[in-house]
């Protein structure tokens, strides 16, 4: 394939000899993070920056941030960031990235664009050079690329497609999207421009996957409306309604069911209090000055007259639903008939948190309203025909599916190939792989260093996984700490000191039984390292220290091993009482 002049518009100039590369460092094999990386030349350009939510077996672990070493060890070569839409999977990583990197300017759509600058207020980032864009702009990031805006339908208003010029050939990223012919903001998906830019030609389309596997379409927001009316109008008690922050479409709704049916309506979460501030603010909801009322004044309202709407959609322990099941809320209590409406489905990793949720409301005396079948919520990403309208639309040459777990991109790849793409040119890659675009034709290459940051209160990249296995054992397990103080000569200057938590006790031992062997066992190895009828002062006492610390901790553990199969965590302190008191901590052996 050759072209002797650029795309339409576009001011990049098409040369069969550049080399175009394409990295995700995060959103293959997952949902979540999504971070992409283009490369020409001197140029890096950046599209999005988002997070991901813990695992289950993530304890303690608040957010879940690509590795971003690469674009470290390149950051001069960092020209831009455009981005999509203003979802946290898009967008969470953004102010954790300026704190390791320059982005010389950002380029977002109204509402991301709002979501973004208060996220650099928050964190002190006011220097941070944003341009809010438009549907149809077109911006260029360095030398090498451009890039037009392409309104979509999505389950956040201001969601965009990009179709992206570079030398090597054109390349049309979807962003996350459906087809929604009757949304609910009347913003319309521009077909149009993908139509042009597939009839001009594509040389890659870049997909998501989330919903590769659902067949059919999926439904317009509009097909909340009629149950939601239903609850709201017909509501004898209070009615909590709980959905994504994010959902501007849904909040919208229930903002306006509840002023047709002269409700009173209060919102909990700082989350969901942001965005509908910045939704307003923006046009996209339209209420009465006075129709929210404030938090403190919910329990002068009378119960039937009365919508919550709150976080806390899929069972986060500190969102404010989670606080009203446990009766933790400081303004308001779940009773007997009050109806709970979850509008919202677990994301993949979440169902055990949003079970448990559901579980505790109910167990409150509330009626709550959730799952598939109660037509209370529909998805924000295509579904299989919608996937293959926009293949058709773009027919590109080559396809990569993104955004989704590896079964996901594996069946979008499948419905790729019916809709014409060769097999050859089907690219499911994993984080972190390079595919290169050169002439319009892609193949990949090496793969560079990607993977994960574990996050605990704003402490970025200081967790670790032996930090994470030992709040596993911790959990698991239980937790052991003894105590031991030495003198020059080796020997106890005081009886060890031990305290044990959430320990399974060998069948035939009670708690002081179990201590005493413990202890016991310490004296035992402290006995093998020294001669008790010969005491003489330790040469190095910091080194018999260590020794002696890892040999407790082993033959603990053996015992441990040997009674109960369990492995708690354990940590064996030595203090030695020579000079200056330092303590050895065993850790893990």
């Amino acid at each position: 394939m050759t072209r002797k002049v650029q795309h339409g518009s576009s001011p990049i100039v098409y040369d069969p000899t550049k080399k175009v590369k394409i990295i995700s460092l995060g959103g293959l094999f997952e949902i979540g993070k999504n971070t992409w990386v283009f490369e020409c030349g001197d140029d890096i350009m950046l599209v999005d920056a988002g997070l991901a939510f813990p695992t289950v077996s993530m304890i303690g672990v608040d957010i879940v941030l690509p590795k971003i070493n690469y674009l470290i060890a390149n950051k001069d070569r960092i020209r831009g960031m455009i981005v999509t839409h203003g979802h946290e999977d898009h967008i969470g990583g953004i102010v954790p990235m300026l704190r390791e990197i320059n982005i010389p300017i950002i380029y977002a759509p109204g509402l991301a664009y709002a979501l973004i600058q208060s996220k650099l207020k928050e964190a002190n980032i006011l220097h941070q050079k944003m341009v809010w864009t438009k549907a149809r702009d077109r911006v260029q990031i360095g030398q090498h690329f451009s890039v037009k805006y392409v309104r979509n339908n999505h389950s956040i208003a201001d969601s965009y497609c990009l179709i992206i010029d570079t030398p090597a050939g054109r390349i049309v990223h979807s962003g996350d999207f459906k087809f929604d012919h009757s949304p609910v903001e009347n913003q319309y998906f521009d077909i149009q421009s993908l139509a042009a830019a597939g009839e001009e030609g594509v040389d890659l389309l870049i997909s998501d996957s989330t919903n590769a596997e659902r067949v059919g379409y999926t439904p317009s927001e509009k097909a909340v409306i009629p149950k939601i009316k239903e609850l709201i109008f017909n509501s004898k008690r209070k009615l909590f309604i709980t959905t994504f922050a994010s959902q501007v479409s849904r909040v919208k709704i229930v903002l306006q069911l509840a002023l047709q049916a002269n409700k009173k309506v209060t919102i909990f979460g700082r989350s969901m209090v942001n965005l509908a501030n910045i939704s307003r603010e923006l046009g996209f909801i339209s209420i009465p000055d006075n129709f929210i009322i404030k938090q403190e004044e919910v329990n002068k309202i009378p119960p039937e007259d009365l919508i919550i709407l709150t976080t806390g959609s899929q069972g986060e322990q500190f969102a404010a639903l989670s606080r009203i099941a446990r009766n933790e809320h400081k303004y308001v209590k779940i009773q007997g008939g009050d109806q709970v409406l979850v509008s919202a489905s677990p994301i993949p990793g979440n169902e055990k948190y949003v079970n448990n949720l559901i579980d505790t409301l109910f167990a409150r005396g509330a009626d709550v309203i959730y799952g598939l079948g109660q037509s209370i919520h529909v998805s924000g990403h295509a579904s299989q025909e919608e996937q293959k309208l926009l293949l058709n639309l773009c027919r590109p040459v080559n396809f990569m599916p993104c955004h989704g777990e590896y079964r996901m991109l594996l069946k979008h790849g499948e419905t790729g190939v019916k809709c014409g793409v060769h097999p050859d040119n089907i690219f499911v890659l994993d984080n972190g792989d390079v595919l290169e675009m050169q002439d319009g034709k892609c193949s990949i290459k090496e793969k560079i260093d990607s993977g994960i940051v574990l996050v605990d209160n704003d402490n970025v990249g200081r967790l670790d996984e032996d930090i994470i296995l030992e709040r596993k054992m911790i959990l698991s397990d239980g937790f052991i700490l003894l105590v031991v103080n030495i003198n020059a000569y080796g020997q106890f200057s005081t009886e060890p000191r031990l305290e044990t938590k959430g320990i399974l006790l060998p069948l035939g031992f009670d708690e002081r039984t179990f201590n005493t062997e413990l202890i016991k066992i310490s004296h035992t190895a402290l006995d093998s390292m020294i001669d008790k009828e010969k005491p003489a002062p330790v040469d190095d006492l910091e080194k018999f220290s260590a020794k002696l610390q890892a040999l407790i901790s082993s033959k603990i553990y053996n015992f441990l091993d040997n009674r109960t199969r369990r492995y708690p965590l354990l940590e064996v302190i030595v203090l030695s009482n020579q000079g200056a008191v330092k303590p050895v901590v065993a850790g893990l052996n």
